[in-house]
């Protein structure tokens, strides 16, 4: 072949790979950048929006050691950086920071426009800002994925592998958030793929070009980039050093174990070097101790490792605290696509059967190395994340990618059936082309709330709400967008699951606590609101109790949130009750008192009492297991435990009937408060005790500062 031919052949190579590669990037971007501001995810307000300003607040000043976890600025209350440690996550909220500050010129000094910043609630415009670096990272994830694996499965499979990678729904949905899950899936993949780039070209002979050497310190960089976005990247180290071994000890070649030795601690120590040198240059708090940031990410690794997650799990149709180890699985199976999961099973099928392919050497043969190497990153993987007792689904990402790769393998040696393949044959494209149509129909139609797709072969969305937790707050901002439309919604006090996530989206006053109390341990925020919007895996985890979820939906919520299928939220009027007891009035084992209404015989709210008069009290109380046989009785005391107020019961009131009751219910018991004639002007406290008739005794007392009003006539 003359010189001038050869060029022509690798200049069309050139074009068609620069052509694929656009495309690749066109499907990434495509998908993500449109609609960046339509809802809010649980964790990016108050978590990596604000930790965002933290980081980039502390580099401005110079206080580089503030960039480490517990780091903290006074004009932002209640959040500290974490120990996760989501490093990448906070440089891409702080470019975000920067773009938004360029685009408003400038004004003044960064950190006075940091301190002006909308945080809480977060102004919904800063979005777009905040997520377009991860999903810039997304896109050259997806490029990179086609660039490096073009040597290992050839160029079809390349291709169709990056574009699954690009469009897979569960990495796209993450992927358009601030948060550190699809920037340390993306990284941990990255690190693998250069990782068996670096091997393939031990393999193939071609170590002499320094290729698999630069390889393998992009591995380590990769890896760095993925243990600064958070902390299970850590297994990256066990397990690439699992592998060197294994590929050294492959091709020996006559080697004495003395040199395979030094060559692995030389790849090793390349590999390390590579990792930690990110670290410190990325994480300024490495630059003034790092020995400090390191302690906290081990130390927080081994805490979260035994812990279940705090406000617990849902599985299987049920609450639980640990979904156990068949979590994932399910997961898994539910996140991804038919496409990726049929061809995941393909390729299984063909290393079963240890088929050979009939295709040029590029493409692997189901049991090459590198592909079992893929494999065993999955399941390694996913044991250390079911090791672990929280477990959520997207814990689980980084293994995507990776299944990605292995699916677009199964579908050439779908390609392949029938005789010899070459990768510029019609048949070669004609699967990927066709797969990676099919995954564009199937993921599409769910923009912008890409969350809500589920494998229609496992039976899709409305299987998934009865087995696996869903849900991140997508449709909260439809709940807000309901509520925004009611006659005088300005003053309408409403409280939401992840308030943090609907207040932005909402006119009126979203109800995040009262006191300490939220609606994820208490259903006082939801009693106090005139709308109680509750969402989907709080109803699945029954929270904040299952009594407290049979009050509020005894009755037809007034709108349904539904995307997709799935009924995402629903609203509830509730009761605005203005006296909501502080702190803790609680009997353990008996009920707990949350509120109580104050109104005259017409029924219209008062403010004070006067001697002589009747109030109806309507106290609100939790149950926790009272007897029906045991009433509550109610009076005023004064400050020396005399009574001048005695509470005349009249019916207790629950929206089902005692035998359907689950502990939480709320209860309501009215009682006419009659006050005595020769009570004095003054503040007296609400007494409310629990009685026993069968013995003629008192359960106990409940512990109140609650006081009421008494005026002259």
């Amino acid at each position: 072949m003359e010189i001038g031919e050869r060029r022509q052949i690798i200049s069309r190579r050139f074009s068609l790979d620069t052509l694929l590669l656009l495309a690749i990037l066109l499907l990434a971007l495509a998908t993500r950048l449109p609609g960046l501001d339509v809802f809010l995810t649980a964790d990016e307000a108050r978590s990596w929006f604000g930790r965002s300003i933290i980081f980039l607040d502390s580099l401005a000043r110079g206080d580089l050691a503030n960039t480490a976890p517990g780091g903290e600025v006074p004009y932002i209350a209640n959040v500290s950086l974490s120990p996760g440690p989501g490093v990448t996550t906070m440089w891409s909220g702080a470019i975000g920071l920067v773009l938004a500050y360029l685009r408003q010129g400038a004004p003044g000094p960064l950190t006075d426009f940091l301190r002006s910043v909308p945080f809480d609630p977060l102004d919904p415009a800063m979005l777009p800002f905040l997520r377009l670096t991860g999903v810039l990272v997304a896109a050259i994830t997806a490029g990179l994925t086609f660039r490096w694996s073009r040597p290992l499965v050839g160029r079809p499979a390349a291709f169709l592998a990056a574009a699954l990678v690009a469009l897979d729904p569960f990495y796209l949905a993450l992927s358009r958030v601030l948060g550190h899950d699809a920037l340390v899936s993306s990284f941990m993949w990255l690190s693998v793929l250069a990782f068996l780039r670096a091997m393939h070209h031990r393999q193939t002979g071609s170590a002499g070009s320094r290729q698999d050497t630069i390889f393998l310190v992009v591995s380590g960089a990769c890896a760095g980039l993925a243990v600064l976005s958070k902390y299970p990247a850590l297994f990256l180290g066990g397990f690439v050093g699992l592998f060197l071994l294994v590929f050294h000890l492959a091709r020996r070649d006559g080697r004495a174990p003395r040199q395979v030795a030094l060559m692995l601690l030389r790849d090793l120590f390349l590999w390390s070097v590579s990792a930690a040198a990110v670290m410190v240059l990325l994480w300024p708090a490495m630059w003034v101790d790092p020995l400090t940031p390191l302690v906290a990410i081990f130390t927080d690794a081994l805490r979260a490792s035994g812990s279940a997650h705090q406000k617990g799990s849902f599985f299987l149709g049920r609450p639980v605290p640990d979904p156990g180890a068949l979590f994932y699985p399910l997961v898994v199976v539910f996140r991804t696509t038919p496409v990726v999961f049929l061809g995941f099973l393909v390729w299984l099928w063909s290393l079963a059967r240890g088929r050979k392919p009939a295709g040029e050497e590029t493409i692997p043969a189901p049991r090459s190395l590198l592909l079992l190497t893929l494999l065993a990153y999955i399941l390694l993987y996913g044991l250390l994340v079911t090791y672990g007792g929280k477990k959520q689904d997207r814990y689980i990402l980084p293994a995507f990618p990776a299944m990605a790769m292995l699916a677009a393998v199964g579908y050439l040696y779908i390609a392949t059936v029938g005789g010899r393949l070459r990768q510029t044959s019609f048949r070669a494209w004609l699967v990927p082309v066709g797969a990676v149509l099919v995954q564009l129909v199937l993921v599409v139609p769910y923009f912008p709330y890409y969350f809500t797709y589920y494998n229609p072969l496992a039976g899709g969305g409305r299987a998934a709400v009865a087995l696996i937790p869903v849900g991140w707050g997508e449709g909260l901002n439809e709940a807000a967008a309901y509520l925004n439309r009611l006659p005088e919604a300005e003053a309408l006090r409403v409280t939401s699951w992840y308030s943090t996530t609907f207040e932005p989206f909402f006119k009126g006053q979203a109800i995040y606590k009262l006191e300490d109390e939220k609606i994820s341990r208490s259903p006082k925020p939801g009693l106090a609101a005139d709308y109680v919007v509750f969402y989907v895996n709080q109803v699945q985890r029954e929270l904040p109790s299952a009594g407290a979820l049979q009050f509020f939906r005894a009755r037809p919520p007034v709108h349904t949130v539904t995307l997709n299928g799935i009924d995402y939220a629903w609203i509830y009027p509730s009761l605005g009750v203005e006296h909501i007891f502080a702190g803790e009035a609680r009997l353990v084992g008996q009920a707990e008192l949350l509120g109580y209404t104050l109104t005259d015989e017409a029924g219209q709210p008062v403010a004070a009492l006067f001697p002589e008069s009747v109030g109806i009290l309507s106290l609100y109380w939790e149950w926790q297991g009272k007897s029906p046989d045991d009433p509550l009785g109610l009076s005023l005391v004064d400050e020396t435990g005399k009574t001048r107020g005695w509470g005349n019961p009249i019916e207790t009131t629950a929206p089902l009937p005692f035998e359907q009751w689950q502990e939480g219910m709320v209860v309501r018991s009215d009682f006419a408060l009659v006050i005595f004639p020769d009570t004095p002007p003054g503040d007296y406290r609400l007494s409310v005790w629990i009685d026993r008739p069968a013995t003629g005794e008192t359960v106990g007392v409940f512990p109140l500062e609650e006081v009421i009003r008494v005026v002259p006539r």
